[in-house]
């Protein structure tokens, strides 16, 4: 046998003999049901699993529209005795947690629905870890090792938005109110409780602005998991399909939100990136994180305007991974202004630079009301976050308050020599 298998390697490439010594862990997520009107079908999923009282969790912003309307209706009509909890903020709160696992109890609720972009997905996820195992946040936090004997009711998530792909993991994110910095609950048994609903046609009512922010999350999530420095071409390949659907649909989707085929091919290209990210993010969410905690600024705004200087940043470890994105992409020579017309980094970030503008993403932090008085604080915070611990290239401190002022002034974005 070990003949056999000295003889098997010796067949490799040269290329990728390095490969016979690599070990990995690979998981893929969650049950999906997609497509056009698949919403209709929330009461029969959430019976299948046991659910008649289930609490639906929303954001604030979405809690009183016809989509949570429509949705709470119609559990209602199939017989459900559905509750909402619809008190969620744009960052959701450990204290926005604490009320919902309280009202999920009073309801006595035996399943939740969490329907929206991160927020309600990333609260709806929090909710149900806190309610079913009776842990605090702090025990779920997800580098701590995993609560054992935990309890998860099941899940039913349903994006509004293409951007985050909260509905792809366990994974949630939270504000600690006191501190003022972001967290991360997540446990495998939630993981297995969850099931996606993903219809386009509850994204059609997004707004350009939304979906031109979200959109830009789901392209940020898609180039940091690329670039993360392991092996994963499983995880690769869906990245780089993932940025190839964006590239031809999310301009599409902003100009026209009334279209399906764009909205829909959306929907599936941020699922598809926040599977890509399964082998981590970097040093974008690293510092993104912060700043929201910080400014309550929007997630995927804030790393839209982040982007082009952490990838400037990152330039010397991830030449060849965007090489690769380039060629996928079929993208072309940069204009006049970039540092040179050969290899793939300047293409993309010409790509990048261009979408921005097409999109009409701000370019500074500055223009979103954020001063550089933070800076130090953020990128301290942005040091101990995990989320960037996979970056390409480590940072430190100094490194990550370069980017920040370089994003408040404008610096080092766009046609760079």
């Amino acid at each position: 046998m070990q003949r056999a298998i000295s003889s098997s390697r010796a067949l490799l490439p040269k290329s990728s003999r390095g490969l016979s010594s690599v070990a990995a862990d690979w998981a893929f997520p969650v049950p999906v049901t997609f497509g056009a009107g698949r919403a209709a079908e929330l009461p029969a999923k959430l019976r299948e699993r046991g659910s008649n009282r289930p609490l639906l969790v929303a954001d604030k912003g979405l809690s009183g529209t016809p989509v949570v309307g429509g949705l709470f209706d119609s559990l209602a009509a199939a017989g459900l005795q559905p509750r909402l909890f619809g008190e969620v903020d744009a960052n959701p709160t450990d204290l926005n947690i604490v009320a919902g696992a309280a009202a999920y109890r009073e309801h006595a609720a035996d399943g939740l629905v969490a329907v929206g972009g991160g927020s309600g997905l990333d609260a709806g996820k929090s909710i149900a870890m806190v309610a079913g195992s009776g842990r605090s946040l702090d025990e779920l936090e997800w580098t701590r090792p995993p609560v054992e004997e935990m309890s998860c009711p099941p899940l039913v998530l349903i994006p509004t938005t293409a951007g985050t792909g909260a509905e792809m993991d366990s994974a949630a994110m939270y504000t600690d109110t006191s501190r003022r910095v972001k967290f991360c609950v997540a446990h495998p048994g939630c993981t297995a409780q969850i099931h996606v609903i993903a219809d386009p046609l509850l994204t059609l009512s997004l707004p350009p602005t939304l979906t031109a922010w979200t959109g830009m999350d789901a392209v940020t999530h898609a180039i940091e998991a690329l670039s993360v420095d392991s092996y994963h071409p499983m995880c690769d390949g869906i990245a780089l399909e993932s940025l190839r659907l964006m590239h031809t649909w999310l301009p599409a989707a902003v100009a026209d939100g009334s279209d399906v085929a764009a909205r829909s091919h959306m929907l599936a290209a941020s699922a598809m990136a926040a599977v890509a990210f399964q082998k981590g993010l970097g040093a974008v969410h690293g510092l993104s994180e912060p700043v929201g905690a910080v400014h309550n600024s929007q997630h995927g705004l804030t790393n839209a305007i982040l982007l082009p200087h952490v990838l400037r940043a990152n330039r010397a470890a991830i030449e060849p991974k965007m090489d690769l994105a380039a060629t996928y992409l079929g993208l072309p020579p940069p204009p006049p202004g970039y540092a040179t017309t050969d290899g793939g980094f300047e293409r993309v970030a010409a790509w990048l630079d261009t979408l921005a503008e097409q999109l009409q993403i701000p370019a500074t932090l500055a223009e979103i009301g954020i001063s550089d008085e933070t800076a130090e604080e953020c990128a301290a915070k942005a040091v101990a976050n995990p989320t960037g611990f996979t970056n390409p290239l480590p940072f430190d401190a100094e490194m990550y308050s370069g980017v920040f002022r370089a994003a408040v002034e404008g610096r080092d974005r766009g046609r760079l020599q």
